[in-house]
């Protein structure tokens, strides 16, 4: 190795050696640039302790505060800077540090209050709410890392809500305990002044959001030169005055009843109506029903008597054309006492004829057969007939020979008037049976007349005097032997229905000489069968 590089690798080792010996350690990274020893002097001064004037000089944006007397370091002039911020203890070294739980914020010169207090440093210290010119002059890096540059206006961190609309002192309305209520504001110094009524109404009412495409509520330069600015016409332009010349602002309801006359609207006070108090049907509380459901004074349906009125039918008429008019049968004179007459019958599904012409109403329009408060039945389903009304005293025994149902035996007259004919039937009326009385062979079962499968046999009917003597697998067949005119007149023929033929002195022998009474079947009756058919048999003797 030459001599000139051994010298010059011993100058390096010296003045390594010679730093090493002088520099207590590494410099932070913000300050990494000034390391070395001919830097030394920007911050320190040789023979005496750091001075803040040497940190000053390059940090001017705190000098110009503590000039201004504005910041926590203008509070701290006392202090030396070197008591907080430490250096020479490596790159990664925090210069700013303290402890956020403790720090009074009130030494920055703004006091955190309300729900500013329950806030993150990060929260408000962000390099996008940095206001100072100065500040946003720094990197990003340090703007990150500075709690410096915030201004204390509201709308410096917050967005104005109103877009201009106020002046930039949000606390003349709010408070930092919310953003709402607005408690500090009083609409008293305002140009429209808040009076009875008004006073409850909720601000958004008036106060829309109309502003930046309905996202912002216009507070300013809203239209209040009359009642009709805000408020709908109720009555449609019909009247020509001011709204204060009947209403009150205390209350709509408020009218001043001497003045207005009701006969001007389209609602004219008639019949019972006439009669009524203003809050019958206007309610003066504006959280109240009127009579239609609505709520408050105005009144919107009334063309119907059912806006206001309970339908007292149970909606029975609904299905009718006029949608069950009340007018129809009532008048505005009083409910009781219907128009509707019996001659309006004849426009009703049901045509009064007959003995029902005669009928009173309630006998038809009963009581507690409608789901409803109280009504009388007006209006039936599907199709009505006789047992729609009349119990069928039948009892079914006709529903399915009815062809024009209860009419096709009985008229709407009377209802004894019967014109059934016996001859419809399989058993037509003859000789002695057209004269009884149909109870008579229709016999009641369980009380009810039985006029369904009645029997046809005689036997069925008449008592068999012959005690079963003429009696075949089909019962005894009587009209082989006699007739409906009378019982004793016989068709019976001797030698042609019995097989013993009568000739000769036999063809004027009486009946009972051969046929003698006898006990047959537990009965005591004419015998004619078996007869003996041998001559001994009736004349021994000979």
């Amino acid at each position: 190795m030459s001599r000139m590089l051994r010298l010059v690798l011993m100058l390096f080792i010296t003045a390594e050696y010679a730093s090493a010996q002088i520099s207590p350690g590494e410099l932070s990274t913000p300050h990494k640039n000034m390391e070395g020893m001919e830097f030394c002097t920007q911050c320190h001064t040789v023979g005496k302790m750091i001075s803040n004037d040497n940190c000053l000089n390059c940090h001017t944006e705190i000098k110009s505060r503590i000039t201004a007397k504005k910041g926590y370091h203008a509070s701290i002039t006392s202090k030396e800077c070197v008591e907080c911020h430490k250096e020479h203890h490596g790159r990664n070294f925090t210069l700013i540090r303290f402890n956020k739980e403790t720090f009074d914020h009130a030494q920055t010169g703004y006091r955190l209050e309300g729900k500013h207090s329950a806030l993150k440093c990060a929260q408000c210290h962000a390099k996008g709410k940095i206001s100072d010119k100065e500040v946003q002059t720094f990197s990003d890096a340090r703007k990150s890392s500075t709690y410096l540059g915030l201004g204390t206006a509201c709308l410096s961190c917050h967005k104005d809500e109103h877009r201009g609309q106020f002046k930039s002192d949000c606390q003349q309305c709010h408070v930092m305990t919310g953003w709402k209520p607005a408690s500090k504001f009083s609409h008293d110094k305002a140009q429209f002044t808040l009076n009875g009524a008004h006073r409850t109404v909720d601000c958004s009412k008036c106060h829309k959001k109309t502003l930046e495409h309905g996202t912002v509520t216009q507070f300013t330069h809203l239209e209040f030169g009359s009642c009709r600015t805000c408020h709908k016409d109720p009555h449609k332009g019909k009247f020509k005055q001011e709204c204060a010349q009947c209403h009150s602002v205390e209350s709509w309801q408020k009218v001043q009843t001497t003045a207005f006359d009701h006969n001007a609207t389209l609602f004219p006070l008639k019949g019972k109506h006439s009669a009524m108090r203003c809050e019958q049907c206007h309610p003066k509380n504006a959280k109240e029903r009127n009579p239609n459901g609505e709520f408050g004074f105005h009144i919107k349906r009334f063309s119907a008597c059912k806006d206001c009125h309970s339908d007292a039918h149970g909606k029975q008429f609904d299905a009718r054309q006029d949608h069950g008019a009340c007018n129809a049968c009532h008048s505005e004179q009083g409910f009781t006492g219907s128009t509707f007459t019996v001659s309006d019958h004849v426009n009703a599904r049901f045509v009064l004829t007959g003995a029902h012409r005669a009928t009173p109403c309630m006998k038809c329009h009963l009581d507690g057969k409608v789901n409803a408060k109280s009504t009388k039945q007006f209006h039936w389903e599907g199709t009505i007939a006789c047992t729609t009304c009349h119990t069928d005293v039948h009892k079914g025994q006709f529903n399915n020979r009815m062809t024009k149902g209860c009419e096709t035996c009985h008229t709407v007259d009377a209802w004894d008037a019967v014109i059934f004919s016996h001859d419809q039937t399989k058993f037509p009326l003859k000789g002695k049976h057209a004269a009884l009385k149909c109870i008579q062979c229709h016999k009641p079962q369980n009380g009810t007349p039985q006029y369904k499968d009645v029997p046809m046999n005689c036997s069925n009917c008449h008592e068999d005097r012959h005690a079963g003597q003429f009696a075949d697998g089909t019962g005894t067949r009587c009209e082989r032997c006699h007739t409906e005119k009378q019982w004793k007149a016989l068709v019976f023929d001797h030698n042609s229905q019995s097989r013993f033929l009568l000739t000769g002195k036999h063809e004027s022998v009486k009946c009972e000489k051969c046929h003698k009474e006898a006990l047959i079947n537990n009965i005591r009756t004419i015998k004619y069968k078996p007869m003996e058919a041998a001559c001994v048999d009736c004349h021994p003797a000979q």
